[in-house]
């Protein structure tokens, strides 16, 4: 968003400049004036959204400049400043049409607070602000960053959240899989794109188990209180996971329940990937709430049948025949000992898991002798006559970190890796978290941070491009994880090697 800056004093406007490049970078500078007429030439030019105008200026107070440029610029919006506290001063600015009214010397929470206040109904600030809501929330369900960095009154110490884990079952592989998901996640950030407000915040975010979550919040302090309409975007979902039945995939959206602050929502998360097995016997292929999975949860044959279905899934993925045997032999002596899984609507929601999953067509009268039968005969068909693929080894994960290295500054995701390896993130998620002995997210940052480290002391770059460098678009963003990572800010680190 483009703003000016208009006082006589240049010591002012340079530190009103640094304010704002700290508190983000999407603000753009486009010009600064000393006096009133300078600062009709650059309203006149630019048309900025905000001006922030010191009310006492030579040539033209500004005021005055205020009432000419609201004729020409109509859309920007007006933060005064003044030494003066005089109560008539306030008066004549409010009658102009200020947004703000801020007294010097200027506080930064306070300029940040008017900055807000001011751009608040303009999509773009809107946008900006769920830009750094996402990198946040990513940072925070990573384990990157802790909530001893947000503020008392931030949203995710007391704003609500609702969260949801998107998972797939297909028979479909790679990189058509992988061009699937894509189009399912394109379509889930437009819709988001189209309910955002002020007082609301979206995202989707890679989970440290590899699977993605899309993530809604709103705050109540912000004066407009979204709780209605976060259920209705979320209970919506069912409609866009429906619609991949036709690609023969089943969507299932695993819905935590209103989570007061960012610790409720992410204990629901970590468990919902717990109890994600569980959409065997729930019925994949629609959204199953967190209250559900937890009875669920509570029966233990449910539980081994949903996990070794599971289990089946994974070992014909990886051809893995002797374990996929194992587990189909399990499953048969499970159906004999327990005769709740026979029920109608267990024995409809495995079937369904099957079809898509499996790819194995049931007829709803079949018994769990013929599901045994089916579920051995594919094992023959699809396992027995192919050369097993190769594990995953030392090499294998030596490649994610090559990649790594290679492309730390590009937007990289441990998803765009598995689906080019053809296995599953949440498996090279785990794999590699057991070779290295450090979760993904958090190897890409801490080695993000060590180039950051080398461009610092062995450059001139300013934050901004070091951080943009390293992968990074908000400096922000980079700020906040290189003190986590760090403990110092980058000027300091960059100052104490000197």
């Amino acid at each position: 968003m483009k703003f000016i800056i208009a006082d006589d004093e240049h010591l002012i406007r340079a530190s009103i400049r640094i304010m704002i490049q700290e508190v983000e970078t999407s603000w753009d500078l486009v010009g600064e004036a000393s006096n009133g007429e300078e600062l009709l030439e650059l309203v006149q030019e630019h048309k900025p959204s905000v001006a922030i105008i010191d009310i006492r200026m030579p040539r033209m107070s500004g005021l005055e400049a205020m009432r000419l440029g609201k004729i020409i610029s109509p859309c920007t919006k007006w933060i005064i400043l003044s030494g003066y506290s005089d109560f008539s001063y306030a008066q004549e600015a409010v009658k102009l049409g200020a947004s703000e009214y801020l007294l010097k010397p200027i506080n930064p929470v306070e300029l940040e607070r008017a900055l807000t206040n001011t751009a608040k109904d303009n999509k773009e600030f809107i946008r900006m602000l769920n830009q750094q809501f996402e990198n946040s929330l990513f940072a925070l369900c990573n384990g990157l960053t802790s909530l001893k960095f947000e503020e008392l009154d931030s949203v995710f110490v007391q704003g609500w959240f609702v969260g949801a884990i998107c998972l797939f079952d297909t028979t479909m592989t790679g990189r058509t899989l992988s061009d699937l998901m894509c189009v399912f996640y394109d379509e889930l950030r437009l819709r988001m794109n189209r309910q955002l407000v002020y007082g609301m915040n979206f995202a989707v975010v890679s989970l440290p188990s590899g699977d993605m979550a899309a993530i809604g919040s709103w705050d109540p302090s912000k004066g407009v209180d979204c709780r209605d309409q976060m259920r209705h975007f979320f209970g919506a979902l069912d409609d866009l996971a429906q619609s991949y039945r036709r690609e023969g995939t089943a969507v299932t959206i695993l819905q935590t329940g209103d989570c007061h602050g960012f610790e409720s929502l992410n204990m629901q998360l970590v468990q919902l990937g717990q109890w994600s097995h569980l959409r065997v016997v729930c019925g994949i292929g629609r959204r199953v709430g967190y209250e559900e999975l937890e009875a669920e949860a509570s029966v233990p044959a449910k539980v081994k049948v949903s996990q070794l279905f599971c289990s089946i899934k994974h070992h014909l993925h990886f051809r893995a025949y002797l374990n996929y045997q194992t587990a189909v032999g399990e499953m048969e002596i499970l159906f004999q000992q327990d005769q709740r899984l026979t029920v109608d609507q267990t024995k409809q929601a495995v079937q369904l898991f099957m079809q898509h999953a499996l790819g194995i067509r049931l007829a709803g009268s079949s018994s769990e002798e013929e599901v045994i039968r089916e579920l051995r005969s594919l094992g023959e068909l699809r396992l027995l006559e192919i050369k097993p693929r190769e594990p995953v080894t030392a090499d294998f994960i030596e490649h994610v970190v090559q990649y790594i290295e290679q492309h730390y500054m590009d937007d990289v995701g441990i998803g765009q890796i598995a689906h080019q390896l053809n296995v599953s993130a949440n498996y090279l998620s785990t794999q590699f978290h057991k070779k290295t002995g450090t979760p993904f997210v958090k190897y890409l940052t801490n080695i993000r941070m060590l180039k950051a480290k080398e461009l610092l002391l062995n450059t001139n770059l300013q934050v901004k491009q070091i951080a943009e460098k390293v992968g990074y678009y908000s400096t922000r963003h980079f700020t906040k994880l290189f003190v986590e990572n760090c403990s110092s800010y980058p000027s300091d680190f960059r100052k104490s090697q000197v």
